[in-house]
């Protein structure tokens, strides 16, 4: 049996070792935070999916900085370690709000609509859409059951037993709120014949979970090449960034996407801050009917104004977008952000009443489903 002078020296060489060892990741995370801080965006290439048509005719490409980051060309950003830490170790000015308000988001059955054939929306929570135009079924940004790393307001069951079809499943983004593994995994194996559709970079991450899927990756206005053409799908700008890991910053692009029928358009807006990217929608795009816009996620705006719209901001996009119809979306799932959970909605109803605009405003509940005949887009 070791003595107690033994045992002592040891536990002394443990703690010492220990100490090292924060000692030396305090030094490689105060490294990074110095060096992400400094980091430049320098625009040196433009770069496009050669195989796709670009729809504007003045696009240079997607731009592309010295370290093959991709940028976004009205607002270069990287994120800042800082300002990141900064957030989270700050007190929330709006914690008592937030922690009082039991505002939550029904759930509803979504059997009804996904058995159907009857085009419309369903909203899944957040960003998740299951949308059915001209018969063809799409899935945005789908998360299903509980992801990783993100917590709840409200627990919503995974409907992917009710789905009978997907045809295309559209991912704005490689964050996780948006684009999570083990939900694509699921669409892959129930519906093998599905088309991936996304950003240009995204080929490591999606080919790494479904090697068997199709996919197709598209820089900022481009058209995707669809096996029907029933409907057609674009991507485009927005103003965002993308990251699942410390050194993978912006190598993956972040985007939204237009869904056209000869009907209907709908604009999936991802994860977007406000931007001209908005009126260049509409200007390729005049008659859109329905337009999915974030409006959650916004507080404190120091740090999130430049990538989540707040309801204000939202607003003046869909206004930008001169479209018929806004959908709100990004709000009353997660809890991502310092706003109370009520707070999205209720700014964005009293916009809305401000302008006389309330009829144009369509809130879903969790797995409630907008149904509509083909529309004649005027």
């Amino acid at each position: 049996m070791p003595k107690p002078t033994a045992i002592k020296s040891r536990l002394r060489k443990i703690v010492k070792t220990g100490a090292f060892l924060l000692f030396v990741l305090f030094i490689i995370a105060a490294a990074f935070i110095f060096w992400s801080d400094r980091e430049k965006d320098v625009i040196v290439k433009y770069v496009r999916n050669e195989n796709l048509p670009t729809v504007r005719a003045d696009w240079r490409g997607t731009p592309v900085d010295e370290k093959n980051r991709f940028v976004n060309h009205e607002f270069p950003f990287l994120p800042k370690m800082s300002e990141l830490l900064r957030w989270q170790l700050s007190a929330n000015p709006q914690k008592a709000e937030k922690e009082s308000d039991k505002t939550r988001l029904a759930v509803l059955d979504p059997t009804e609509f996904l058995q159907s054939e009857q085009d419309g929306i369903l909203w899944l929570g957040h960003a998740g859409f299951f949308i059915r135009l001209n018969g063809k079924t799409i899935l945005t940004d789908a998360i299903f059951g509980k992801p990783p790393f993100v917590k709840p307001f409200v627990d919503v069951p995974s409907p992917i037993e009710k789905i009978k079809a997907v045809d295309y499943v559209l991912i704005s983004h490689d964050h996780r709120d948006h684009c999570d593994e083990e939900t694509i995994k699921q669409i892959a194996r129930k519906f093998p014949a599905a088309e991936f559709l996304a950003g240009l970079g995204a080929e490591d991450l999606l080919n790494g979970w479904t090697p068997a899927s199709k996919l197709q990756t598209a820089g900022w206005f481009q058209q995707f090449a669809l096996s029907s053409d029933d409907i057609k799908i674009y991507f485009l700008p927005t103003r965002h960034w993308s990251r699942r890991a410390l050194f993978d910053t912006n190598k993956r692009l972040w985007g939204s996407f237009v869904i056209e029928s000869a009907q209907t358009t709908i604009y999936f807006g991802g994860d977007s801050g406000y931007g001209n990217h908005y009126k260049e929608l509409a200007a390729l795009f005049p008659k859109i009917d329905f337009a999915i816009l974030g409006v959650g996620a916004y507080e404190p705006r120091w740090f999130m104004q430049p990538n989540h719209n707040s309801p204000d901001d939202a607003f003046q996009a869909f206004i930008d977008s001169n479209a018929r119809n806004f959908i709100p979306m990004h709000f009353g799932r997660f809890d991502l952000s310092d706003e109370p959970p009520g707070e999205p909605l209720r700014l964005l109803n009293e916009k809305a009443k401000e302008l006389n605009l309330t009829d144009k405003i369509k809130v879903l509940q969790i797995n409630e489903s907008l149904e509509f005949q083909p529309l004649d887009g005027g």
